[in-house]
């Protein structure tokens, strides 16, 4: 049995002995779970590249990404533009497993699933086992089916991870595949004022229905894979703004953590581990927030940041080549060209929240 269907079963087994004891407290009626069979379905080979995109800005051609869906094929009165502006998350909802994404204007997603074990420890992690997948795709198609529900196709995914597993400051990171559009195609959207008798028991659960107060309609817009009959609940989004800089001061402290481990290192393996992660870090932060700029700015504004942008990938890279002339190669080269790489772009990533209102 793998790891997410051994959860899986885990969460239905609490789920009944909760269920069990409303009954015997209160009169209430169980909810019983659907079950499926077979172990959890994997997402296709054929979609899951892996894709590396380290401090790299995208070149896309800005028209095509700010592209909203308009087409209401089925009289459709709902669009991407509207599903933008949620976040989206499938969890156990106990502070354990979960998958978040975004959907944007056009339709195109971008998630993470992040899982973690902190009692399965070895010699070389000590602190446990992080389970995580970082991916993005596109969805397409919607099109009315009543009047409170959609549905939509997912038209591809791919995972931006490596999928080699690392261990970092004491924990084993090991990669998985997405769990939230685990073997999607149809996913169907609910409105809120759906009726809840017309929701499947299991995805009720999913959605955490039997745990609120007892409702007769849904009240807030959810998604359903379809075919594996995972409900997926919605919040709304934060601004760009306020999404950015979240970003940046999240990035920021695991940054200045790194900064710390530098300033204390006794050898030069050491340095060059520590400035690794502060470019892993400053990357990652960089990526996400250009992300929120091509699809929160209007064609000048994002124009004028990607110019800039390119010229400054150019100054960044000559400046940290320079730093590693001075040592004519070695490891104290690679500490100079890190630290360099890592300062600038952490610095650039505060300069791009002003592009953000």
């Amino acid at each position: 049995m793998n790891k997410r269907h051994k959860k899986r079963t885990q969460r239905r087994i609490s789920i009944v002995l909760i269920a069990i004891a409303l009954v015997l407290v209160a009169g209430c009626g169980v909810y019983f779970l659907v079950n499926r069979s077979g172990a959890d379905a994997t997402v296709d080979e054929a979609s899951t590249n892996n894709i590396k995109d380290v401090g790299k800005t995208t070149d896309t051609n800005k028209a095509e990404n700010d592209t909203t869906e308009t087409t209401k094929a089925n009289d459709s009165t709902i669009t991407f533009d509207d599903l933008a502006k949620y976040s989206y998350s499938f969890t156990s909802g106990a502070g354990g497993w979960s998958d978040d994404f975004d959907i944007e204007k056009d339709g195109s997603f971008h998630g993470n699933y992040h899982d973690s074990d902190m009692g399965d420890t070895g010699e070389v992690y000590p602190d446990g086992i992080r389970y995580y997948c970082e991916y993005e795709g596109h969805f397409e198609n919607i099109q009315k089916v009543d009047d409170y529900t959609y549905k939509m196709h997912l038209k591809d995914i791919k995972i931006l991870n490596d999928d080699q597993e690392y261990i970092a400051d004491g924990v084993k990171y090991i990669p998985l595949t997405p769990y939230a559009l685990n073997n999607a195609d149809v996913v169907e959207i609910y409105m809120p004022g759906k009726p809840v008798s017309e929701i499947d028991e299991e995805v009720r659960t999913w959605l955490f229905i039997p745990y609120q107060d007892q409702q007769d309609t849904l009240e807030n817009l959810a998604l359903v894979n379809v075919n594996e009959n995972q409900g997926i609940t919605s919040y709304t989004r934060m601004t760009p703004k306020e999404d950015a800089e979240s970003t940046y001061n999240t990035y920021k402290e695991s940054y200045d953590y790194y900064a710390g481990l530098l300033s204390e290192a006794a050898t030069t393996a050491d340095m060059v581990d520590a400035t690794s992660n502060q470019i892993r870090v400053s990357d990652e932060c960089l990526n996400y927030i250009w992300r929120i700029i091509k699809y929160n700015t209007d064609e000048a504004t994002f124009n004028k940041a990607l110019e800039e942008q390119r010229q400054w990938l150019k100054d960044r890279d000559a400046s940290a080549e320079r730093a590693t002339a001075e040592h004519l190669g070695g490891s104290q080269a690679t500490v100079d060209y890190n630290d360099i790489y890592a300062t600038m772009t952490m610095e650039r990533c505060k300069e791009l929240l002003n592009y953000l209102k």
